[in-house]
């Protein structure tokens, strides 16, 4: 499998889940600014949610997970 479009140096995955109960899950990949932590993109993420999905404002995190967005191969060098 190869993937011919840009991509970030991480993955992210936030699932959300409004007060009615409807529940949502995005992701893609990006690359933080230095000096951005975790919690920033958690924040910009969920504020990113809500303007796209306006049930999802004040919704509760179910899921979050944020990864260096390469596999490392055992055995292969660069």
């Amino acid at each position: 499998m190869q993937s011919n479009t840009e991509q970030g140096s991480h993955m992210y995955v936030l699932t959300l889940q409004s007060q009615q109960r409807n529940v949502c899950t995005l992701s893609g990949t990006y690359t933080p600014p230095p000096g951005v932590t975790r919690f920033d993109i958690l924040t910009q993420l969920r504020t990113d949610a809500a303007r796209q999905y306006p049930s999802m404002e004040g919704g509760i995190v179910l899921y979050f997970a944020l990864e260096p967005n390469h596999m490392a191969h055992e055995g292969v060098s660069s």
